[in-house]
């Protein structure tokens, strides 16, 4: 699968967003309500689409979050 230059920011900043959690409790939580915050829902349904397609290019945490998302 080939990803524009959006899709390439959302698999980085998903992934950093997961990793810059300030506590490592209930990450998958944490990130859903940084997206639910902050990311249009045309994005997160990208992230989906990505989510479902290249699964090893998220983190296990990202991975989670889009799963909570459904």
């Amino acid at each position: 699968m080939t990803f524009d230059y959006n899709q390439q920011h959302l698999i980085k900043m998903a992934n950093q967003i997961a990793g810059n959690m300030p506590t490592r409790e209930n990450v998958p939580a944490q990130i859903v309500q940084h997206m639910m915050q902050f990311w249009t829902p045309p994005m997160r349904a990208d992230l989906k689409k990505i989510a479902d397609h290249t699964a090893e290019l998220l983190s296990d945490d990202v991975l989670a979050a889009v799963a909570m998302q459904d």
